[in-house]
């Protein structure tokens, strides 16, 4: 296996350091997230930026409904 440097932000280091929590560990596995990565193939990109966008907005649009209704 070979070393890698990778440079994160302080947001992203906040990140990754949530959701290694949430899976009860010390710091996430990057390669975990680099092998997903690198599974997706290329011509998959458009479709799974498109879904996520959707995903996002759906969510978006709950938690502005649900803010309404509550406040």
């Amino acid at each position: 296996m070979a070393a890698a440097l990778i440079h994160v932000d302080a947001v992203q280091k906040e990140r990754l350091a949530w959701r290694a929590k949430l899976r009860g560990e010390s710091f996430p596995e990057v390669r975990d997230a680099a092998d997903l990565y690198l599974d997706v193939p290329v011509e998959n990109e458009p479709e799974l930026r498109h879904l996520a966008k959707t995903a996002n907005d759906a969510a978006d649009r709950r938690i502005k409904n649900r803010d309404e209704t509550v406040g």
